[in-house]
């Protein structure tokens, strides 16, 4: 599976519903991804940005799932879902991107 870094803010009604009934969101944020199964690596808020933020390994078809029940919740206003490679992938891609630099021949001159 691959790494994604998941970004979801909250609006009011989300923020309402924390106040009046506190609970663990990170904890929930959890059971939910795992019923998509989906690997949530971590949680975190920003209290600057109204946000959860998490990293989860999953793919495309559970990543569209993912944003269907949270944006159906009416918890949030808007989310993102980002890929990510590590280091060793991001090099590889440099050396082997290097060595098919003048293969592509555009049709503008």
């Amino acid at each position: 599976m691959t790494k994604y870094l998941v970004r979801a803010s909250y609006n009011g009604s989300g923020f309402r519903g924390m106040i009046s009934k506190p609970s663990d969101r990170g904890e929930a944020i959890k059971k939910m991804t795992a019923a998509l199964s989906i690997t949530t690596e971590c949680v975190y808020f920003s209290p600057s940005t109204g946000e959860a933020i998490m990293i989860i390994d999953s793919d495309v078809e559970k990543n569209a799932r993912l944003m269907m029940v949270v944006m159906s919740s009416d918890t949030f206003t808007g989310g993102s879902i980002i890929d990510l490679i590590d280091t060793d992938s991001m090099m590889s891609a440099m050396q082997e991107s290097g060595s098919m630099l003048g293969a592509y021949k555009s049709v503008v001159d």
